[in-house]
């Protein structure tokens, strides 16, 4: 009996040895969004940020994460994503636990779900299973997207019980807002570049003159907190970009429309400039209502015809409807879980079969 025992532990001690630590630079783990790699550590910060590993066998997959430090999701062979949380740890580096699998191939993918510019979360791997094989993640045939926007974008408060909560990362979850829901619906590989309260020329509660940091700015950086890494544009280009900005610039009535309207279509041009091949989505906002939402919607045809009489013909509008009672709000009246799923039904079925599928 001792020496069953003995080799059990063996056995044990063995298998502790021989987990495999998958370094974040790994060409097999599949980054999308933004990052800054410092020392074989990413640093991100915008919601959608996700990290996919694919692997060859059996046991717990864990994460080597900073401890609080915003929320996550995971997602399981295609499976609904689970959020759990990096706060109430002590500080450092830990291991979260993301998947306990039976034998065979399994992919699992991480996902940043809240806005983490304060807490600036860190990704040092992944931990294989005893015995496991990390394999190549399958990105045949898959579009490509990314998404622009504000807290629409990032699932503010989507989980909120209704519009007289205030915001909260525990009722944030960029995995139930519309472009966490059209991502997956499409089986697309992401960049998100969003951040509640920003605009095209005047972020929320800003003066009527506009904004020092706005998205056009920040835009051009790596990490929307380090002002001093530009962003490598080389190393994604989308087949199709999705811009859903206006609401913070228009929200309040201390807006110029003149500014505004200039600086939509001049971050048009900022964008295709960046990328001279993608399809470019413009969306109007569900949380606008009256003059504030026809004055996007006058804003965003006007820059559609003034982009293609310089024959850019790749520029495309869709239209939400403007939200309601019937399906409920998040906090401060942002769009409800619910309606953000019905907003994603929409846009994945106008970016399936009038953009993905267009002829060039």
């Amino acid at each position: 009996m001792r020496i069953i025992l003995t080799i059990i532990l063996a056995l044990m001690v063995q298998c502790v040895w021989a987990q495999t630590v998958v370094a974040p630079n790994n060409p097999n783990i599949l980054v999308e969004g933004r990052t800054i790699n410092k020392d074989n550590v990413l640093h991100f910060c915008y919601p959608g940020t996700a990290f996919t590993i694919t692997f060859d066998g059996s046991g717990t997959l864990t994460a080597k994460l900073k401890a609080n430090a915003g929320y996550y999701a995971v997602s399981v062979d295609g499976g609904v994503f689970t959020k759990f949380s990096t706060h109430g740890y002590d500080d450092g580096i830990r291991e979260f636990e993301l998947a306990n699998t039976a034998a065979g191939t399994h992919t699992v993918k991480l996902m940043l779900v809240t806005e983490a510019y304060n807490v600036r979360p860190e990704f040092h791997g992944f931990v294989l299973p005893c015995g496991a094989k990390v394999l190549k993640v399958d990105t045949k045939k898959r579009p490509k997207i990314e998404f622009i926007g504000n807290s629409i974008t990032c699932g503010y408060g989507n989980e909120a019980q209704s519009e007289n909560d205030h915001f909260a990362d525990s009722t944030s979850n960029f995995a139930k807002s519309f472009a966490g829901i059209t991502i997956k619906n499409l089986d697309a590989i992401s960049m998100v570049v969003a951040r509640s309260g920003i605009g095209i020329y005047k972020n929320f509660g800003d003066t009527v003159t506009g904004s020092r940091w706005p998205m056009p700015r920040v835009y051009e950086n790596a990490l929307i907190n380090d002002t001093t890494t530009k962003w490598d544009f080389s190393s994604f280009k989308p087949d199709v970009v999705v811009l859903g900005l206006g609401t913070n610039d228009l929200s309040e009535n201390n807006y110029n429309y003149e500014k505004f309207a200039v600086s939509y279509i001049a971050f048009i041009k900022q964008i295709r400039q960046h990328y001279p091949a993608a399809k470019i989505v413009l969306l109007n906002s569900p949380m606008l209502h009256y003059q504030q939402a026809q004055h996007l919607t006058d804003v965003i045809f006007n820059s559609i015809s003034a982009m293609r009489v310089i024959n850019d013909m790749k520029i495309y509008t869709f239209s939400f409807q403007e939200q309601d009672d019937s399906l409920g709000y998040g906090a401060d009246w942002h769009p409800s879980a619910k309606r953000a799923a019905e907003m994603a039904r929409y846009l994945t079925y106008y970016l399936k079969t009038e953009i993905l599928k267009m002829k060039k």
